[in-house]
């Protein structure tokens, strides 16, 4: 219902003609005849004193009355909290709209509005509609974070808002934005967005190796499996097919090791030397790349990291290591006697086989 009709129909109720209602509020006939026909609006300095006459509130006068706001509100939450469900990302966006124009504070429905805008820009080819689209976007993002108090609100907008630029082509400003989230793998996340070209390429590649790090590591502890020691072996050779491992080196060499451990037990002793003369080699290039002032990969996946190494000082080496493993392990008693085996516990490079 209009603010015309309720008029209308709260004169009606108290019997009262245009004539009388303009008399009491001491204005034209005219006027009321605007106001219900919604030609016009009163002033709103007149809304108190008829939501006095017909003892209503104002809320009422304009539609807003507790209840329909609250069920308003409800429709609002409802739709926004379904939102990612929609695929229909144009009649999403139009609800956004309306929630953002009935409730402009409410920060979860401008984050809501900005990146429904993001979504509905993605398939346009008009070129000035996706540019308009995406800096609609930014701005409502902007607004996010510049008001909220909300952390989860906040890092959700500090990540559309670097989307949103990087895809309209404000890459410099974009990375402003990626710069200012605190937590490191999620910045290094944001980056990619930000970067081109070959600094972005590196920058993907040396956030490739660190999670490569991490799966390994957690691939490593959490099971301790012949499926477990395959998997980290094939992952590497996959990722440096080239065989330059560099410090991928000592993962090699403790996976052999254990391996070879876990051979023992099911006294499978020809399948023990094989990953045990592995692990050697591993030692022995490891101990090689620890006296290496830079680390170089040249495998086409990681042919962009070059990091400073930190020289060794050390005596001991990985294939000291290797050789107290070996000479320390009562597993390993049953073969401790073979040549094989002999030859992996001494100082020098065992010879091939």
């Amino acid at each position: 219902m209009s603010f015309g009709q309720r008029i209308k129909a709260l004169r009606r109720e108290a019997n009262m003609t245009q004539e009388d209602l303009a008399e009491l509020l001491s204005i034209s006939p005219q006027a009321v005849s605007r106001w219900e026909t919604d030609v016009a609006m009163p002033d709103i300095s007149l809304l108190p004193p008829i939501a006095n006459l017909f003892n209503v509130t104002t809320d009422h006068l304009l539609g807003m009355d507790t209840y329909q706001k609250d069920l308003r509100k409800a429709e609002f939450d409802e739709a926004f909290h379904e939102y990612w469900n929609r695929d229909d990302k144009e009649k999403n966006y139009q609800i956004a709209l309306r929630a953002v124009a009935e409730y402009p504070g409410n920060m979860e429905y401008v984050e809501w509005l900005a990146s429904a805008e993001y979504y509905v820009a993605m398939p346009i080819t008009d070129d000035s509609e996706y540019a308009r689209l995406l800096e609609n976007s930014a701005k409502h993002y902007k607004i996010v974070l510049d008001n909220t108090n909300d952390t989860k609100l906040y890092h959700k907008a500090l990540f559309g808002i670097v989307l949103a630029l990087s895809c309209n082509h404000k890459k410099e400003e974009a990375q402003k934005y990626a710069l200012l989230e605190e937590n490191e793998e999620k910045r290094d996340e944001l980056l990619c967005w930000c970067l081109e070209g070959k600094d972005k390429k590196r920058h993907c590649q040396h956030l490739t190796n660190t999670k490569l790090n991490s799966f390994l590591f957690q691939l490593k502890f959490g099971q301790t499996s012949f499926e477990a020691f395959d998997a980290i072996e094939k992952i590497l050779n996959i990722m440096f097919p080239d065989g330059n491992f560099q410090y991928y080196h000592n993962t090699l060499q403790y996976n052999c090791m254990s391996k070879a451990f876990h051979f023992c037990n099911v006294k499978q002793y020809d399948k023990v030397i094989f990953e045990l003369k592995k692990a050697r080699y591993h030692a022995e290039e490891m101990t090689k790349i620890n006296h290496q002032k830079t680390i170089k990969f040249t495998a086409p996946l990681f042919s962009l990291i070059e990091e400073e190494h930190p020289v060794t000082d050390s005596d001991i080496t990985d294939v000291d290591d290797l050789i107290r493993y070996l000479n320390n392990s009562s597993c390993f008693d049953p073969i401790r006697e073979w040549d094989e085996f002999k030859a992996l516990t001494v100082k020098q490079k065992a010879s091939a086989t």
